[in-house]
This record gives C-alpha cells, structure tokens and sequence, in this order.
C-alpha cells in the first residue's frame, strides 16, 4: 500500500479570505465603549456614485461612531478629508483622537496590532439594522502604500443574535464573534454584510490598516490565546 499522504490546504490569503482569529482579547473596557460620544457620519461623500451606494447600505442611518484616529484628528470626523473620495488613504495622514488617548484598554487593543493604521473607528450598529453583502473601494483608490484590509475587533457579547456575513470566491459564511474577538479581510474583494438581530448595539472596532508580515503570520497560531487588555496597558505605562 502506498504511503497515504493528507492533502495541505494553504489556508488565509489576505487578499480573497478571512481571517477569524484564534486571539481573544480579555478585560473590561466597557466603560470606555460607554463613555465615548457616538455621531453619525454626516459628511457627504463629494462622488455622487458613491454617496448613493452608502446610503443604500445604510452608514448614516444603521450607525453611530466614535474615532479613534482620523483624517483631522477629531473623534467626530469619520470619513476621508477633501474631494477627491479615490485617494489613497495614507497612515500617516491620520491622528490619533482625544477618544484613543481619554480610553487606554481601547488604545491597547489598536496598539497590539502591529501594522499600520490610517482610519480606526468604533462603529455601533442599530438593533435590528442590517447591511447587505457589498464589497467596498479601499484598494482602488490605489496601493502604492501597501494593501489595505480591514479588521473587525468585537467589542461586545452579542450572544444569539448579532452576525458578520462573508462571500468570497469559493466560501460563504455567517460569523458570531466573542467579545474580543477579531476578523482580518480584505474589503474589495471579500463580500461582506451585517446583521444585528438584537435590541442592543453591536459596538465593533474597524481599523483600517496596510498589510505586513506581521498580519501575514498571524496564521502561525494554531490554538487559542488570550490577551489580557490590563496587562498590556501595564506594560504600555512601564514602558
């Protein structure tokens, strides 16, 4: 008999699939999530084609928000500043806000990921408010800074009732996430919707950043693991 050998999926691309992670972080930072003022996205987005599509999916209506970091700096500007809705967002062209710095836990958990961070966001989704499946424009508005993807880091226990919804090539899914717990995908080519089923707010962070090595290799850990937010923060101060 021949010597039976097991088939290797490769496993996360990126670029097409998810990533749902098999990090959890740990902690109470629900008073931080409490205490920062949520507004809605009133700035209009300059590109017409655009503008319509967000008002189909909903983003000034099923949304509130707090930035963490944004193109002006303030907790209250959420979008990309200027004109011209297909330039590439650049790191560096964004602040961190008065929100990151007045919420250490919720600072620690966006300084753990270790790649570059132009847009972060905490976004709280209406109760009974859902988004349908879409792909959005991140990476159209170029690369020369490196391919952006979004991470999604659950912020609250939505048990039963609150799902991420997932299309790429060959996969569909509906995700539940624990508290702390994170996803990794690419926007452009990845479909992806919302549905919160509950009467509460689902508060989620988004940060949108570029990828690295570092994000590449997170598929190295095979068994769950747990942050403990209080020691990072700890950590942050001794330093």
């Amino acid at each position: 008999m021949s010597e039976l050998k097991q088939y290797k999926p490769e496993g996360y691309n990126p670029s097409t699939g998810i990533y749902a992670s098999s990090y959890i972080f740990t902690g109470n930072w629900d008073d931080e999530v409490a205490n920062l003022k949520y507004t809605p996205r009133t700035q209009l987005n300059q590109d017409e084609s655009v503008r319509k599509f967000d008002e189909e999916k909903g983003i000034h209506s099923g949304y509130l928000y707090n930035s963490l970091k944004s193109a002006t700096g303030e907790s209250s500007f959420h979008d990309t500043l200027g004109d011209d809705f297909w330039k590439e967002d650049v790191p560096a062209d964004f602040a961190y806000t008065d929100s990151y710095y007045a919420s250490p836990k919720l600072a620690a958990i966006c300084d753990w990921f270790q790649c570059e961070k132009s847009r972060i966001r905490v976004f709280q989704q209406q109760p009974g408010h859902s988004m349908e499946i879409h792909t959005d424009f991140d990476n159209q508005k170029g690369t020369e800074h490196g391919e952006t993807l979004r991470i999604f880091v659950q912020l609250n226990d939505m048990p039963g009732g609150a799902w991420f919804h997932f299309k790429t090539a060959d996969s569909q899914v509906h995700i539940n996430l624990q508290k702390g717990q994170f996803l990794i995908f690419n926007p452009d080519h990845t479909g992806h919707g919302t549905q919160n089923l509950t009467s509460i707010p689902r508060n989620t962070f988004m940060l949108v950043v570029k990828r690295n090595e570092w994000v590449d290799n997170l598929i190295q850990n095979e068994t769950m693991q747990y942050i403990n937010i209080d020691e990072l923060v700890e950590q942050k101060i001794a330093a």
